[in-house]
């Protein structure tokens, strides 16, 4: 009958907080093992560099030997409790505040084809709004799968194709994935980018709908 794996102390040598990711060196110093926030136990504090921690080693991970089970030394590994990510407060309010701006935009966008006397614009309604449908869908579908992504440690939706989605008008999608899904959330500096692009493309709209009207 074979055993439980044997478990590794080691230091966190290099940590991303922002992508929640980093390796644990052991006391050897040879095979240093990936290791995701996702693997730390029930009650474990953010992790921080120079740490020392308990782990068992799965060889097998994508990105090399991965460290799993995670615990504080001396503490007994317990199973993190699955939570379905939620919105914070300041989020709801960030939804509700997108919500009534991208109807407006909307608006104004079906205002700006329906109303206008020029025949290039005649008919384009429909088409517009399915296009804002699409890049606000497609952009979603990018946030989810950067998400997935910095869960496994692959590789990264570059933040410039996140701001480019949001700045053509997928930004009521990367905000309700943003906070649906809690990703970039927290990161301050992406975070003012993204409402950059939001005004410029909210300012764009408008003053589009204010010269054809």
């Amino acid at each position: 009958m074979t055993g439980s794996p044997a478990r590794v102390e080691g230091t966190l040598t290099s940590w991303d907080d922002d992508r929640g990711f980093g390796f644990l060196t052991p006391a050897s110093g040879r095979g240093r093992a990936f290791v995701h926030i996702t693997a730390f136990g029930r009650g474990t504090a953010r992790p921080r560099l120079g740490e020392t921690f308990s782990y068992e080693v799965d060889r097998h991970g994508d990105r090399g030997p991965a460290a799993v089970r995670v615990a504080a030394v001396g503490s007994r590994w317990s199973a993190p409790r699955a939570r379905a990510p939620r919105p914070t407060r300041s989020g709801k309010v960030a939804l509700v505040v997108g919500l009534v701006v991208a109807l407006g935009v909307a608006a104004a966008a079906w205002a700006l084809t329906r109303d206008s006397t020029s025949p290039q614009l005649d008919g384009l309604a429909p088409w517009l709004v399915g296009g804002l449908v699409g890049v606000n869908a497609l952009t979603a579908l990018v946030y989810a799968l950067d998400k997935s992504a910095a869960r496994r440690g692959r590789r990264r939706v570059p933040e410039r194709v996140l701001l480019l989605l949001g700045l053509l008008g997928g930004w009521p999608g990367a905000l309700a994935a943003q906070q649906l899904l809690r990703h970039k959330t927290s990161k301050r500096s992406f975070q003012v980018a993204f409402w950059g692009t939001v005004a410029v493309n909210v300012a764009v709209v408008t003053a589009a709908s204010a010269l054809v009207g």
